[in-house]
């Protein structure tokens, strides 16, 4: 695994058990995996990935918001940021893509006195 249950709890707060944080952790080690190919475990950069898209599941099976009294707290902040923070390291990590234009033949033969 690319990060611990605790790494998690160390960015975002939930009721889960250890062993179900753990099979979030896999799964989400699974589509690392499967977008960046396997990495070094000891990346750190891969190890914040882990846990934001760890972080990012568990919100998602939370509530969107939560109100006791006048204090109340929404997760649509927090999923944007997560969000972001998860793009940019995979755009980091992905290959960019190469292209290149269509290739013109150029007939000497056939060329004009202007083009010439």
């Amino acid at each position: 695994m690319y990060c611990t249950a605790s790494d998690v709890r160390s960015i975002i707060h939930t009721g889960l058990s250890d062993s179900e944080i753990e099979a979030i952790i896999e799964l989400s080690d699974a589509e690392i995996d499967k977008r960046l190919g396997p990495r070094d475990p000891s990346d750190k950069v891969i190890r914040k990935l882990s846990m934001l898209l760890t972080a990012q599941t568990v919100r998602l099976r939370q509530p969107g918001s939560v109100a006791v009294g006048e204090y109340s707290e929404s997760n649509d902040k927090l999923n944007a940021v997560l969000s972001a923070e998860i793009e940019k390291i995979l755009k980091f990590y992905s290959s960019p893509v190469i292209s290149s234009s269509d290739y013109s033949y150029i007939d000497e033969d056939d060329r004009t006195e202007v083009d010439k």
